[in-house]
């Protein structure tokens, strides 16, 4: 009885692994036929190559939404910054203070010259002026800082030209104005 049993056991290995090595075999010879019969490296070719161009798309696709994300959050930036900057525009406005838009530097040898300059696109309403604040509506008025009233002129017409509507209405020599300290500040 115990040798039948060690018999039976001895069968079965034997059988399982002839039924592996006959599996094997038959798997080695059917990968022979396969690859005789059609043009496997080619098809390996074009499956690596794929696989590898689509590994760069996964890899695009991740640096595109990184991209995505950067753009959105510069945005939201830029949108709270130009609320804010809105906001201290309308503020300024609403205050006795004048707003002093300033052309050149005051410096010795320089006169102080007043110039009036508005726009004619945000005067007529025209859609040109779309990106031009709404004060310019009337006419603005500038502190030029030059050498004579040709150089005065020339600055202005510089940092406010013609070509996006705006226009020098009068230029006109103006004192200088005192120095002013801190305890006349407060």
């Amino acid at each position: 009885m115990v040798v039948r049993f060690f018999e039976s056991v001895l069968l079965a290995a034997f059988l399982t692994t002839l039924g592996y090595g006959l599996g094997r075999l038959l798997g080695v010879l059917v990968q022979g036929i396969i690859e005789s019969q059609g043009n496997i490296k080619v098809l390996q070719a074009t499956i690596t190559r794929r696989a590898g161009i689509e590994r760069g798309f996964q890899t695009r696709i991740g640096a595109l939404r990184r991209e995505m994300v950067n753009f959105d959050r510069e945005i939201k930036e830029a949108t709270h910054r130009q609320m804010a900057l809105a906001q201290a525009t309308a503020e300024s406005l609403a205050t006795a203070d004048r707003i002093v838009r300033l052309v050149g530097d005051e410096a010795v040898g320089r006169q102080r010259y007043l110039a009036l300059v508005f726009n004619k696109y945000v005067a007529g309403g025209g859609g040109a002026a779309s990106m031009i604040d709404d004060s310019w509506n009337v006419a603005q008025e500038v502190e030029v800082w030059a050498i004579g009233p040709a150089e005065a002129r020339i600055d202005v017409e510089k940092r406010y030209p013609a070509v996006f509507g705006f226009s020098v209405h009068s230029l006109v020599s103006a004192p200088r104005e005192p120095v002013r300290t801190a305890a006349d500040i407060v």
